[in-house]
């Protein structure tokens, strides 16, 4: 198994860190991503630069998107592109016609 944990700068840290000990124990393969982390906390340690708490919304959401654009760009897709719904947005209800339609 292969795990990822985003390691918060101050909320429930060593009960993640705690996790991926853990994990690590019963033979999972752990990414950690976070701020001030050990090398050795994780198979593979993201370390991020230390930000302010209110701004640690930015280290949850951005490693995720550059992973998610990456695995799009290997399987040949745009990840530019809206798949589900037109890019600009006519109606407030569902993604498909027939959400729309049921207005």
């Amino acid at each position: 198994m292969c795990a990822g944990i985003w390691i918060d700068a101050e909320q429930m840290r060593s009960q993640d860190l705690e996790l991926a000990r853990d994990l690590r124990k019963l033979g999972a393969r752990v990414l950690l991503i976070g701020q001030g982390l050990e090398e050795s906390a994780g198979d593979c340690v993201l370390r991020l630069p230390g930000i302010a708490a209110r701004w640690q919304f930015l280290i949850d959401i951005i490693p995720i998107q550059i992973a998610a654009e990456r695995m799009a760009s290997v399987r040949g897709e745009d990840p530019d592109s809206f798949r589900l719904c037109s890019y600009i947005v006519e109606d407030e209800g569902g993604l498909t016609a027939s959400g729309a339609a049921n207005k």
